[in-house]
Formats: C-alpha cells, sequence, structure tokens
C-alpha cells in the first residue's frame, strides 16, 4: 500500500514539474520592429538612387531632335569676329555718335576764269554705331559772296546703292557729280552733310568740311 502511495506521488510530482518547465519563460523577448530605422534606410537608399541617376544625366550628351525626328548634338554656336576698318591717310574723317564720314577724294574743273564745276565726290560712311539707316548725303558749296540764305541749300543730293548701312559695316561711294560754281578766285566752303534717306527731316547725323580755292588747290 506505502508503495502504491509512493508511486503515485512521483507521477504527481512529475507532471507538476512538467507543467511548470513549460510555462516559464525562456528569457528571450522578442523586440518589436524600429520604425524610425526602417523609414531612414528607405530614404537614404531613394537619395542614393536619385543621386546615380542625376550622375548618369550629366554623363549623357546633350541631344535635341529636329524635324526629322532624328536626334542629334546642339550645334556650337561660333560668332564671327568683325575685321577692323580704316580710312586713308589722306582722308577727311568726322566721326559723330560712332558714325564716320570721309572725304577721299573731291574732283572739279576750272571752266573759264569765270566759273568751275566739281564733277565727281569720293566718301565713305563706317557705321559702328548701334541702329541701321540708310545714308545719304547732301552737298553744300558757297563763298563769301553767296547769300547766307543759300549757304544751307544742297547744290546735290549723294544717294547709295543699299537698302540700308548696319553696325559694324562700311560703304564707299564714287559719285558723278555737276556742282557749278563762279568767283573762281575765291575760297569755297565744301560739306558734306550726313542723314538717313529714311527720315523726311534730314536731321544731321555727320557733317566733314573742307575749304579748297579753285585756283590755287
Amino acid at each position: 500500500m506505502n508503495k502504491k502511495i509512493l508511486f503515485v506521488f512521483l507521477v504527481i510530482s512529475i507532471f507538476i514539474l512538467g507543467c511548470s518547465s513549460k510555462s516559464e519563460p525562456t528569457g528571450k523577448v522578442a523586440s518589436a520592429p524600429d520604425i524610425y530605422e526602417e523609414n531612414t534606410t528607405e530614404q537614404q537608399a531613394g537619395q542614393q538612387e536619385a543621386q546615380a541617376n542625376e550622375t548618369r544625366a550629366e554623363e549623357q550628351p546633350q541631344v535635341s531632335v529636329n524635324e526629322t525626328g532624328i536626334e542629334a548634338k546642339e550645334p556650337e554656336v561660333i560668332t564671327p569676329k568683325i575685321k577692323g576698318f580704316e580710312f586713308l591717310s589722306t582722308s577727311i574723317v568726322s566721326k559723330q555718335h560712332n558714325i564716320s564720314m570721309s572725304l577721299d577724294n573731291i574732283k572739279y574743273e576750272i571752266k573759264s576764269e569765270y566759273w568751275g564745276k566739281i564733277t565727281g565726290i569720293t566718301l565713305t560712311v563706317l557705321n559702328n554705331g548701334s541702329a541701321a539707316f540708310k545714308p545719304k548725303v547732301l552737298v553744300l558749296l558757297y563763298d563769301e559772296k553767296d547769300f547766307k540764305e543759300d549757304w544751307l541749300k544742297p547744290k546735290a543730293e549723294i544717294e547709295f546703292d543699299i537698302e540700308k548701312l548696319y553696325p559694324n559695316e562700311h560703304t564707299t561711294r564714287d559719285a558723278i557729280v555737276s556742282i557749278s560754281f563762279d568767283d573762281i578766285a575765291l575760297t569755297k566752303h565744301f560739306k558734306l552733310i550726313l542723314v538717313d534717306a529714311a527720315d523726311p527731316a534730314n536731321n544731321v547725323i555727320v557733317v566733314v568740311e573742307k575749304e579748297f580755292n579753285p585756283i590755287l588747290g
């Protein structure tokens, strides 16, 4: 009888010990996922991928699509250098507001002891300004015996065979004229007045002046 009781007691003790071992914690606690760390890692990965894409884009050559739909490199823009211009050393040059005009030559003939005639005028206009214009030159000629109201009356107008004179361009005109004068012993006042042919008021741009004596030269 005692043996049965002892045996029952041992069975119960083993059963209690087994249950208590299953219910005891193992000592290990599962940690919760760190949401901030995961978000930071994802942001860093996204930034690295964006930087890599920018680097690849910079390494690729720039292209454009033309009318045919074919990609091609953009053409290189080359600004042409403007060559300088120099007037003749024998010319009479006048400059105003970056517009210059020169009297390169004047031809005249003595017809008699009383009168003569200007037959040719060579002149050059240089546009170093910022706007284009159509050059026209008014020719004045007078002496001290002429009436003052006649001093400003043009004796001839010289046109140019160009539509406009653009900035950094020049033009030379060898004009044939017929301007008569009398009193050949008197010094003549000769003026070239540059205007814009499109300006009905003939506002003066540049004036070139020369005095000469038909007999003395």
